[in-house]
């Protein structure tokens, strides 16, 4: 099977970013007079292997000339140096930039990207501290490269998309209660979209189209399932296994934290 535009176009650098830049910084530690891209796709393919991407995602994968124009970017940066022999070092400012990029929350992370951050940053804090250049850098690796802090920082995240969740999970039996009343008092499912109105804002996208808009909008026999059902299954399908889903990974982190 050939790969659709939207696989094709997510087959990139920005989807491996987590795991390419821990290969970069791996490849620089190991080889303090110079590593080759072979080296930094072999780090690449260790850890996308510990995260289960064999098996969770095959054919992760980056090839050569990937990594080749990546280091070419830094090394226009100051941040990398081309070594004879086709070989690279990471200059110390590349080193921080890259830490920087690899602990940064903001940035989109699978869970198990969060693990593999937090595992490098205990396993490796200090061979990477050892390829800058002054002790407050390396003062500075070591805090970015925390394990406890990524973890922290993964928790609160987690823990913002929890209740967002729960609210919504706590909030379907209402709401599907409110549409069937409604119904059953005869009001149609206009009627029955005023009555969740009525209640506040019936779903998060309410103010880009409101709940009236979207139920006009639809074919009729799908207006009569929104109003009778969607809401208590989206309730059971949906909110309920990704709160469960959630616990779980917060119960990790703090195991882990421990």
């Amino acid at each position: 099977m050939t790969d659709t535009v939207i696989e094709l176009r997510a087959n990139s650098l920005t989807v491996n970013r987590v795991p390419l830049v821990a290969a970069l910084l791996a490849a620089d530690a190991a080889a303090p007079t110079g590593f080759a891209a072979q080296d930094v796709r072999f780090f690449f393919l260790l850890f996308t292997n510990w995260m289960g991407d064999d098996q969770l995602r095959p054919g992760a994968d980056v090839d050569l000339t990937q990594v080749r124009r990546a280091l070419q970017r830094l090394a226009d940066t100051a941040m990398a140096r081309p070594l004879p022999g086709r070989r690279w070092t990471l200059e110390p400012g590349g080193v921080l930039h890259l830490v920087e990029q690899l602990v940064d929350p903001r940035g989109a992370r699978r869970f198990e990207e969060v693990v593999l951050v937090a595992t490098v940053s205990a396993s490796y804090a200090e061979t990477i501290a050892a390829r800058v250049a002054t002790p407050a850098e390396q003062r500075r690796v070591r805090s970015r490269l925390d394990p406890r802090a990524v973890l922290r920082a993964e928790r609160e995240r987690l823990s913002a998309a929890l209740a967002d969740l729960e609210a919504r999970r706590d909030a379907g039996p209402r709401l599907a209660a409110t549409s069937r009343a409604a119904l059953a008092a005869g009001e149609g499912v206009e009627g029955a979209a005023v009555a969740l109105e009525a209640r506040g804002t019936p779903y998060q996208l309410h103010a880009m189209r409101p709940l009236r808009e979207l139920i006009r909008a639809l074919p009729a026999p799908l207006q009569r399932f929104e109003m009778e059902h969607g809401m208590a299954l989206r309730t059971r399908w949906m909110f309920t296994p990704l709160c469960d889903e959630l616990v779980a990974r917060i119960a990790i982190l703090d195991r882990l934290a421990g």
